[in-house]
């Protein structure tokens, strides 16, 4: 045997006495096919006393067949604020001649990490996220290679495009309102309060902040939320409308004191108005009701909902343009290394489910 640099499957071959493609096969750990375990431990043992090297995988390109597409990562498309924003972004994407996908994570990190392996896999126009992702650390390095735009409350650590509100302020906008009534015991209804929930939690916080500020006790301010695991029993559509039902039930059956109930989506706050209309206790009358988003259902005129507009339409529409940007200014040699980050200001809408607090704090 005449001596090579690199021992290969035919130099194994040849010390054996066994066949080139038994070795391959072997060395590679072929499924589907079986070998004698004497042949089996020969085999490795001479590719071992040889050094052996199983050659590196080649790594593949991504496939290009997506590269005009934009993946939309969606936690469901049950809830009107979710629908909205993905039809403003193929809107514009057609603007723009992209095509888009959907993909619904549930808010699942075991989904986002199988749809960031896809990502992986395929040279995309660009990937746009509608909540703060579980797997951010997985995002910061596709951004290094596409565009990726993040929609929403930003937090910390994400290295990648953002279009953003900041869901404080409209918890706050919203105390400023309900107390400008009278208001002062408010019972805020929302989906789990967990840390990495971030609109909850800042929404939540909002509210808080106007109350110490204007010497409030923020402690007048309840939260009714259910446990991580019984929300996710709920079905997934209508998850947040039986959240609001459910937990205004709980705080009337408390006999909780409250004069307003806020929910932490306009979904939420129908749900809200359903289970004080089978008590049947008025709104505005008896108690004011409010949300977050400015859905299309809470414009009605049946239902009028007091809520906060945060350009849901229009965020959609500029997260396609900051993609559009950046694969421009790719194309060009010009770089794409620069982070865009947007911000929107948030709008009161105040309609008819709000009023002045009634003279007595309401109990079942």
């Amino acid at each position: 045997m005449g001596k090579r640099n690199k021992v290969t499957t035919r130099d194994i071959a040849e010390y054996t006495g066994v066949s080139q493609s038994t070795v391959s096969m072997i060395l590679s750990e072929k499924k589907n096919v079986s070998f004698g375990e004497e042949t089996v431990q020969k085999v490795k043992k001479a590719a071992k006393s040889l050094g052996y090297q199983k050659p590196a995988k080649k790594k593949q390109a991504p496939d290009r067949s997506l590269s005009q597409t934009i993946m939309i990562l969606c936690p469901t498309i049950s809830n009107g604020y979710y629908n909205a924003v993905v039809h403003s972004i193929i809107e514009k994407a057609q603007e723009y001649g992209y095509t888009t996908l959907t993909a619904v994570t549930f808010r699942s990190a075991e989904r986002e990490e199988a749809y960031f392996r896809l990502f992986a896999e395929n040279e995309l126009a660009g990937v746009i996220s509608l909540y703060p992702l579980t797997k951010y650390t997985e995002a910061n390095m596709l951004a290094k290679r596409i565009p990726v735009v993040l929609i929403g409350d930003k937090p910390e650590g994400i290295r990648f495009n953002s279009v953003e509100l900041d869901s404080q302020r409209p918890g706050w906008m919203m105390a400023e309102h309900l107390v400008g009534l009278g208001h002062k015991h408010i019972a805020f209804i929302s989906a789990p309060v967990v840390k990495k929930e971030i609109s909850r939690t800042r929404r939540l916080a909002g509210l808080q902040q106007y109350y110490r500020d204007n010497g409030l006790d923020p402690a007048s301010i309840k939260l009714f939320c259910p446990a991580v695991k019984a929300y996710a029993e709920y079905p997934h559509t209508g998850a947040e409308y039986r959240t609001g039902y459910d937990m205004t039930i709980r705080a009337l059956d408390a006999g909780t004191p409250v004069t307003a109930f806020v929910g932490n989506s306009d979904d939420i706050a129908l749900g809200i108005l359903a289970a004080l209309a089978d008590r049947g206790i008025r709104v505005p009358e008896d108690v004011s009701v409010a949300g977050f988003d400015n859905n299309l259902h809470s414009a009605m005129p049946q239902i009028s909902l007091t809520t906060v507009e945060h350009s849901s339409w229009q965020k959609g529409q500029n997260a396609v343009e900051v993609i559009y940007l950046k694969n421009t200014r790719r194309e060009a040699g010009a770089g794409s290394n620069m982070i865009i980050r947007m911000e929107y200001d948030p709008k009161l809408i105040v309609r008819r489910t709000t009023g002045k607090a009634s003279a007595d704090s309401l109990r079942s």
